[in-house]
């Protein structure tokens, strides 16, 4: 379930911080989406990290984050995974700079719903169509993705990837740095280990906690 390191319960997150100026790091294709979300709220991105140069990015730009060093611009991540090793090391990159002491407050595109009566922690990025409801924990740096289904009380632990059209129900507790692949579901109730793998479009049953090989 979601670490309470940095934890953040505010729905605070990017719908009332308009004009507000954000560092992209990464600037990969899932770089794209948070784009569009940081400027669908009245937000703008100030500067972007990535040791290429981007073809789409017509901002400035810095090679290595080590040399980020302004604390007023927000962070979102802007690289994805698609792996537990790739969630982890993303998750990672997330809290280096948390720890120096930037702020990544949830990043919602004003498309997406989310409940009020949701907790999402630092780092959270939820992608147009995702639907995010009552009683909900999403962990730290936690990806939901366009269309993604997270429902009631269901938990997300940290670095985790709901991937586009997956479901995660009612009650369900994913680890933590697990990939649930597109349109996966989770079935209500289902534990899934930390690190796992839930293909796409399979279902997971599992209610008991055991790690995947």
């Amino acid at each position: 379930m979601p670490s309470g390191r940095r934890s953040s319960s505010l729905l605070e997150p990017s719908r009332r911080r308009r004009g507000t100026a954000w560092a992209l790091i990464g600037a990969g294709g899932h770089a794209k989406a948070l784009v569009e979300a940081i400027e669908a709220i009245g937000g703008r991105v100030a500067v972007y990290v990535d040791a290429r140069r981007s073809t789409w990015l017509d901002h400035p730009r810095i090679a290595r984050d080590a040399d980020l060093a302004d604390l007023s611009l927000q962070i979102a991540i802007g690289f994805g995974a698609i792996d537990p090793a790739g969630l982890i090391s993303r998750l990672a990159k997330l809290d280096s700079l948390l720890d120096r002491g930037f702020q990544a407050p949830p990043l919602c595109h004003p498309a997406a719903h989310v409940s009020a009566a949701a907790t999402l922690a630092p780092g959270v990025v939820v992608l147009a169509g995702a639907v995010v409801q009552p009683g909900a924990r999403i962990g730290r740096g936690v990806i939901v993705n366009s269309g993604a289904i997270v429902e009631h009380d269901a938990a997300v632990g940290d670095g985790s990837h709901v991937a586009p059209g997956a479901v995660v129900l009612g009650d369900a507790n994913v680890g933590r740095a697990v990939m649930v692949g597109a349109g996966a579901v989770v079935i209500q109730g289902g534990r899934v280990p930390d690190r796992s793998l839930v293909r796409a479009k399979s279902l997971w049953l599992d209610k008991v906690a055991r790690r995947k090989k």
